[in-house]
C-alpha cells in the first residue's frame, strides 16, 4: 500500500511539473533588431551623442524571443515556470560560458546607453538571458542562445535592404526587408523626441524552433505583420531611417 501511495504521488508530481513547464511552450522564436539612432532618439533612452564610431550606422540586436503559438513571449524561469530540470546558471556562470563571444557581442549586441562601458554590456546581456534565454531552447547553454542570434545577424544583409537617412511609407519599408531576407517582418516604429516624426525603430525576424543540439537559423514569416507596433497605424505612413 505504502508503495502505490509513493507512485501515486510521484505521479501527481510529474503531471504538476509538466503543467508548468508546458503553460506557455515555445513555438517559434523572434528576433529583435534595432535601429540605434532611432533608440536613442526617441526620448526613452539616454545614449552617448554622438554614438561611438561603428555603432549607429547598422542594426544592432536587441533580442533572441522564445514565442508561444499565440505569439506571447515565453514566461523566464522562476520557482512558479521550473522551465528546466536544473536551475540556469547565475550571472557569473553565465559570463564565463560566453567569454568567447564577447568580441562579436560587444559590437552586434552592445547595451546602446553605454555601449563602450563592459560591465553595462554584461548587464544588457544578462538582462536579456534572465528574461528570454531561461526557458528557450538552450536553458544549460547559454553559449548556443546568444551564439544563435550572433549567427542570425551575421547571415542576414546590413541595411535590411534600407538606406539611412532616408524617409518612405512603412510599406515600401515592410516590402524592402521582405525582399532581402525572403519573409515577412514585423515592425515597430517610435517617434523622434524632438521632431515628432515617425521613425524605423526595431525589427523583428521570426524563425523556426530548431531541433534537438541545433541553432536557431531558419526564417519563416511573422504571424503579427500588421499593424506595425508603436505609433505607426498605417501602411502609408511616411517613416524615417535616421
Amino acid at each position: 500500500m505504502e508503495t502505490m501511495n509513493f507512485f501515486k504521488v510521484f505521479l501527481v508530481s510529474l503531471t504538476f511539473v509538466s503543467a508548468l513547464c508546458s503553460k506557455n511552450p515555445i513555438d517559434f522564436y523572434k528576433f529583435s533588431l534595432q535601429w540605434p539612432r532611432s533608440s536613442c532618439s526617441g526620448g526613452t533612452m539616454k545614449c552617448p551623442n554622438p554614438l561611438p564610431v561603428g555603432i549607429g550606422t547598422s542594426f544592432t540586436i536587441h533580442g533572441l524571443w522564445p514565442q508561444d503559438a499565440n505569439d506571447e513571449p515565453v514566461d523566464p524561469y522562476s520557482s512558479s515556470h521550473p522551465c528546466s530540470a536544473q536551475p540556469p546558471p547565475t550571472k557569473v556562470q553565465l559570463l564565463a560560458l560566453i567569454k568567447s563571444l564577447y568580441p562579436s557581442l560587444t559590437t552586434n549586441w552592445p547595451d546602446l546607453k553605454n555601449p563602450l562601458v563592459p560591465a553595462a554590456n554584461e548587464d544588457f546581456w544578462w538582462k536579456e538571458w534572465s528574461k528570454h534565454g531561461t526557458c528557450s531552447d538552450f536553458p544549460s547553454k547559454p553559449f548556443d542562445y546568444f551564439d544563435s542570434a550572433l549567427q542570425i545577424k551575421l547571415q542576414l544583409p546590413a541595411s535590411l535592404g534600407l538606406s539611412s537617412g532616408t524617409t518612405q511609407s512603412l510599406q515600401d519599408i515592410f516590402n524592402a526587408i521582405s525582399s532581402a531576407v525572403k519573409a515577412k517582418p514585423e515592425l515597430a516604429c517610435n517617434r523622434n523626441a524632438s521632431t515628432n516624426k515617425l521613425q524605423l525603430w526595431e525589427v523583428r525576424l521570426c524563425y523556426e524552433r530548431p531541433a534537438p543540439n541545433e541553432l536557431v537559423k531558419t526564417i519563416r514569416d511573422c504571424p503579427s505583420s500588421w499593424p506595425a507596433k508603436g505609433p505607426c497605424t498605417s501602411p502609408q505612413d511616411q517613416v524615417t531611417l535616421p
